[in-house]
């Protein structure tokens, strides 16, 4: 239990660190988000495939179709999370998104035909309690494309959780099939990001010089690979790594309801940088933070309703 349970934490905090420190340097180096993704991931899936110990030439992970749909869901997810990051907070955009908790409830029951725990449902109820009062909280009409585009956001997420956890390369416990299969996600993430990047180029999405421009570019500032490489070594490969590994351990909707400590993590990070002098700008207030406890105590009714679900059905057994 203990392995699940560090593996679970670990890929929470990872992610937390990733949001803060991408948002650091993007800030304070001015990168270009799009091209600082598209190299974080190139760099940690290259690192991940190297350290698999498995033949360089081997690509079983890559012809799998269901590799390439978590690589589209994961751009899908990017792309929409990244826009709702112009309006609101990570704080806020983790309140907004633990709707997924319930989400991947009814999805798991309806695909899988396993239903909710007894008394799971109550723990539903409290998370999304607290939403709509952030919802009616955010200035201006800030908040139909915000909603909306959290919606699309967790759509992603809960279909590419449910997708990871019966992905074949995801089921192993062979260590080295895993860096592969995490390494393989990341690079088919990475070539999408930058053929998305290049079709918005052609099609004259404000890129200078058209498709030249994604080479001519920010692309090649050095700092941008430096930034990028360090961050996708150190930080985006293992929390990608961490999340494959936690879904195998204790399934999708268990992990999914531990990211409800993302938000929490996300604003100690971007708290601990803005006394830092590193960032600027901080959106904390004291009533989204109380809103975000709620989202964990719901979060921590589900976990506990399904834990003695599970205990009972071990004594019965």
């Amino acid at each position: 239990m203990h392995i699940p349970l560090l593996v679970t934490i670990g890929a929470v905090l990872s992610w937390a660190a990733l949001s803060a420190v991408s948002r650091i340097l993007l800030l304070r180096l001015d990168l270009d988000p799009w091209a600082f993704s598209f190299v974080q991931l190139f760099a940690g899936g290259v690192a991940l495939v190297a350290l698999s110990g498995r033949p360089l030439l081997e690509f079983s992970s890559f012809l799998r179709p269901t590799t390439w749909l978590l690589g589209i869901l994961r751009v899908l997810s990017a792309a929409f999370y990244t826009a709702v990051l112009a309006w609101v907070s990570v704080l806020e955009a983790g309140i907004l998104g633990a709707v997924n908790v319930p989400m991947i409830a009814i999805a798991v029951w309806v695909a899988f035909g396993r239903r909710p725990a007894r008394g799971e449902w109550l723990g539903h109820l409290v998370i999304l309690v607290p939403i709509p009062f952030l919802v009616l909280n955010l200035e201006g009409g800030i908040w139909h494309p915000v909603v909306g585009l959290m919606l699309l956001n967790e759509v992603c997420l809960v279909a590419n959780t449910l997708l990871a956890e019966r992905h074949p390369d995801n089921v192993s416990d062979e260590p080295g099939l895993r860096l592969r299969f995490t390494g393989s996600v990341l690079l088919i993430t990475a070539a999408l990001f930058l053929a998305v990047r290049v079709m918005q180029a052609g099609a004259g999405g404000g890129l200078e010089g058209g498709p030249q421009g994604v080479m001519t570019g920010g692309i090649w500032d050095w700092r941008l690979w430096l930034a990028g490489a360090a961050v996708g070594v150190t930080l985006r490969a293992p929390s990608m790594l961490l999340s494959f590994w936690s879904i195998r351990l204790v399934g999708g909707q268990n992990y999914m309801a531990a990211v409800s400590l993302l938000p929490l993590s996300g604003m100690l990070f971007e708290q601990a940088a803005l006394a830092a002098g590193l960032l600027d700008v901080s959106r904390f207030r004291v009533e989204t933070v109380v809103l975000a406890l709620g989202i964990l105590a719901g979060s921590l009714l589900v976990v506990a309703a399904r834990f003695r679900e599970a205990r009972a059905a071990a004594v019965q057994s």
